[in-house]
């Protein structure tokens, strides 16, 4: 799966500003990692199933969250509406 997307775009990680972003209209694409908790896991999905927005699963937590650049696990990430950050 192309983790690399989050590294080319303007993104979001945590279940909480992911669903905002869902929720506003400004997520294209989430990253859902396979060792996520299953009732979180089920809501990330449920909201972007509703949005027909794209969710695509990573191997887990700890791949996920460096494909972000953040320093710590994440079990759900987003690609954002908008230009790259680079």
């Amino acid at each position: 799966m192309p983790l690399n997307e989050l590294a080319q775009s303007t993104r979001c990680a945590g279940a909480n500003s992911v669903l905002r972003k869902i929720a506003r209209g400004e997520a294209v694409k989430i990253f859902l990692a396979a060792d996520t908790d299953a009732k979180l896991k089920d809501k990330i999905t449920l909201a972007a199933r509703e949005s027909n927005i794209p969710v695509e699963i990573a191997e887990d937590s700890q791949q996920l969250g460096r494909a972000c650049a953040v320093p710590r696990k994440t079990a759900v990430a987003a690609i954002l509406k908008g230009q790259p950050n680079f």
